[in-house]
């Protein structure tokens, strides 16, 4: 089913969101899913970040790259061995399918009440989002750094207080080496 679809459905009533699927007692005003628009009327702004791994020893592509790009065509990725540098090399460590700070969009104003949806896709990795320069409140503790666990999804609250570009990563180290950071910026 297309997004377009699943949003239509939604926005005719013909998906029924129950009342668990709200926000328990305790919790902030809006909780995480992966489905359409919760929006919170007492967040200024929205950010939805995924902590995700991608293994292109895997990919469908890869006899293809190698022939076009890897001038060895006699190169093969062993499979699974985190001691070979080449197996590891094809390993991205990414924010919304981004790495290295390309992920855009992380513009907020200082006072804003800006609300952070995170969560890990698939496979066996821990994540420690962090950020510098501000806090922020999760799991009713203030805090700038947390941890997400594979398709486990943390809501963080920040009033950034701190205008300048900082930086935002998986502070788990061969997660940040490998690209798995951006910059987040407070005007």
């Amino acid at each position: 089913m297309t997004l377009a679809a699943v949003l239509t459905i939604a926005a005719c009533g013909l998906w029924p969101v129950p009342e668990r699927a709200g926000p328990a007692p305790g919790e902030l005003s809006s909780v995480q899913w992966m489905y359409p628009d919760g929006t919170p009327i007492d967040v200024d702004r929205e950010f939805v970040v995924s902590f995700a791994e991608f293994d292109e020893n895997s990919s469908w592509f890869l006899d293809e790259n190698i022939r076009a790009y890897a001038g060895d065509p006699t190169l093969r990725p062993r499979i699974g061995d985190f001691g070979d540098l080449y197996y590891v090399a094809n390993l991205r460590e990414t924010l919304n399918g981004l790495s290295f700070g390309h992920l855009e969009g992380l513009t907020m104003r200082t006072g804003e009440r800006v609300r952070w949806y995170l969560f890990a896709t698939t496979g066996f990795e821990v994540h420690s989002p962090h950020w510098h320069g501000n806090t922020v409140v999760a799991n009713h503790m203030r805090t700038d750094v947390t941890n997400i666990n594979t398709m486990q999804m943390v809501t963080a609250d920040m009033v950034p207080d701190n205008p300048g570009t900082w930086l935002f990563h998986c502070h788990t180290a061969p997660h940040l080496l490998a690209g798995m950071q951006a910059l987040y910026h407070v005007e």
